[in-house]
């Protein structure tokens, strides 16, 4: 299997020694732009560090969190908690390590609901096509081996939705890989599916996950970025290289899972808890807090709040932020009520674009340009005789651009059990008849099922979020089907209500009126991740790490992961590798000698610091 690496050209030129040294040993402060979950948790790993003398939180709004925010509503009879963002937060080795430790450093652990993986929620999830709900063939472990061969068979072979499936599948082992000149070249996920199986997959399946994910159009959707791993397989044919993996205990991880594991700080309490994090990372499919997501967010803010070091800035109005004159000067940020503060390190955790505005106020840099030929044509002008120098920065921001608008509904019925299934909930593809899906809806949360579970801690109670009895559920409008709307197309509440009635009724046969509604429109809250994704990461980690040397890192949702868990990851990595403060060594801090992947990758030579940290080995190879 070929292995995505960064070209020598993507590396900055090795510092002195002396340089490096002194690095370790200065004091320093630190800004971070933006107060969402990779913000606060930037912020919070910041302070641990006994050198990091002050951390600055730039937020443009009143309130910290970002695209997390739950609430928690009295109903007749109790309460209900209704998510606007994400609500379960999925559980996967090594992925989801950092977060749940982040957890437990903040005393949160006893606050998770967890879902079992052999609960409903975990093992029934449904496709809506092409006029009622199909359950995803997945083997219950309450029947035999024969019960689950025969229902699994009869699924595929009698639901239209998995027409294609079976010649999709045994047809790509004789399909051919791509041409070795080609290997390092993008494709959208549809050219990706429909190449190596069908159309008819790429239609039915994967589109209906990936709007229930990132919301967006398989045709724009960059394949390595999402399923590196299969792409890298086609060499001996996906099917067969996930079956020799199998046979061999072997799994595709990423290399920046590995390093945020080693890099994240860990309290006592924590390494007294690693059992029962280990335990959730291996019987749970997902989890969640008692009281939301939100609670993530709260925790972060009360340690924030208490730490000497932090200072908050709500309403910040961030004006420009400039490069550095020189490899010894710091970062300038410029607001209209502070003025112009000086950082030895800037972390950005906010969108591509709205930095992009910060870097490039007037707007100097165009969308969609070269570079390098944007800083021949600035240095030929004779009206640009002082060219700012971050185009190739701002040049880079500009791809991250797109992203996806999503309507979220909140319905509470007073009803227990009022749906006809019990699971997660359903998804819907894009090659649904229209009079079906006229809504534009993505998919639908059986939010009661995915909010109750147990307690991490023996002996291990039920636990739910909601005291008072009933059905809730959340709908997901809109995403790529609104691309190019303006403001005012998008619906409004008593319209976003009106939709979600007329689907469930329409899907679910519900027709009870509910007893709570709440609708919230999250725009341009799920960033598309077009070709060539990974590619433009590098490039654009290039050149921040040269214009802005080495001071600016640049993190969040815009580049290696749309979910809490990949923005908890990425905090960690910025406060740590971005800002040159972690050393990687070839002896692990914590586990096994396993849990050092990348002393196999000439790690020594890697620079991780400003830019977007991210390991130049993306994927390899791993028994754990």
């Amino acid at each position: 299997m070929r292995l995505l690496t960064a070209s020598k050209g993507l590396r900055s030129p090795q510092k002195p020694l002396i340089s490096a040294i002194r690095c370790q040993h200065r004091s320093y402060n630190a800004a971070v732009i933006g107060g969402g979950i990779t913000g606060l948790t930037a912020a919070w790993q910041l302070i641990q560090d006994r050198e990091c003398s002050s951390v600055t939180i730039y937020e443009k709004s009143r309130r910290l969190g970002g695209w997390l925010q739950s609430e928690t509503i009295p109903v007749e009879g109790g309460e209900v908690v209704f998510e606007y963002g994400p609500r379960t937060l999925r559980s996967a080795m090594p992925a989801s390590l950092p977060l749940l430790y982040l957890v437990s450093n903040l005393g949160l652990f006893d606050e998770l609901i967890t879902t079992s993986k052999r609960s409903p929620a975990a093992l029934n999830r449904y496709i809506y096509y092409p006029d009622h709900l199909v359950r995803l063939p997945t083997p219950d472990p309450d029947l035999s081996l024969m019960e689950n061969a025969r229902n699994i068979f009869r699924t595929i072979t009698t639901e239209p939705l998995f027409e294609g499936f079976i010649t999709g599948l045994l047809s790509e082992p004789n399909k051919p890989a791509r041409p070795q000149e080609e290997w390092a070249i993008d494709e959208s996920l549809a050219e990706f599916i429909t190449r190596r199986f069908n159309r008819k997959i790429a239609d039915n399946l994967v589109s209906a996950v990936m709007h229930g994910i990132y919301a967006d159009n398989i045709d724009e959707m960059s394949a390595q970025a999402i399923m590196g791993p299969l792409r890298n397989l086609e060499d001996g044919g996906i099917l067969f290289g996930l079956l020799i993996k199998s046979i061999m205990g072997k799994k595709t991880r990423s290399m920046d899972d590995f390093l945020a594991v080693d890099a994240v700080y860990k309290t006592p309490e924590t390494m007294q808890r690693l059992d029962e994090i280990n335990r959730v990372v291996k019987t749970a499919s997902t989890f969640t807090f008692k009281r939301g997501t939100q609670q993530l967010v709260e925790g972060l803010t009360r340690a924030l709040r208490a730490s000497e070091k932090v200072r908050l800035v709500m309403d910040a109005d961030i004006l420009a932020l400039d490069p550095p004159a020189n490899r010894g000067h710091k970062l300038k940020i410029y607001t209209g009520i502070r003025g112009e503060e000086s950082f030895d390190h800037v972390i950005s955790a906010i969108s591509a674009p709205a930095m992009a505005r910060i870097l490039d106020p007037q707007g100097q840099v165009k969308i969609d340009c070269d570079p390098e030929d944007e800083y021949r044509a600035l240095w030929n002008s004779k009206k640009a005789r002082h060219p700012k120098p971050n185009i190739g920065t701002v040049s880079g921001l500009h791809f991250f651009r797109h992203a996806t608008t999503v309507m979220v509904v909140n319905l509470y019925y007073k009803t227990p059990n009022l749906l006809p299934v019990d699971g997660f909930g359903y998804l819907i593809p894009r090659s649904i008849p229209y009079e079906q899906n006229p809504e534009c809806g993505l998919g639908v949360i059986f939010a009661s099922a995915s909010s109750s579970g147990e307690s991490p801690v023996a002996p291990y109670p039920k636990v739910s979020q909601d005291s008072a009895p009933g059905t809730k559920i959340t709908i997901m409008f809109g995403g790529h089907y609104w691309d190019g709307w303006k403001k005012q197309d998008y619906p409004d509440h008593k319209t976003a209500v009106r939709m979600a009635k007329d689907m469930l009724e329409r899907h679910l046969g519900i027709t009870e009126p509910p007893a709570l509604v709440r609708t919230r429109l999250q725009e341009n809250a799920i960033p598309k991740y077009k070709p060539p994704h990974i590619h433009q990461i590098y490039a654009l980690s290039r050149w921040a790490k040269e214009e802005y040397h080495n001071r600016l890192v640049l993190v969040g949702n815009s580049f290696s992961g749309v979910g809490v868990g990949d923005c908890v990851r990425q905090g960690i990595m910025a406060a740590t590798h971005g800002v040159g403060r972690h050393k990687l060594t070839a002896t692990p801090r914590l586990e096994s000698k396993d849990w050092c992947p990348w002393k196999e990758y000439n790690y020594q030579h890697w620079d991780l610091k400003g830019g977007v940290p991210t390991a130049p080995v993306r994927l390899f190879e791993s028994d754990i």
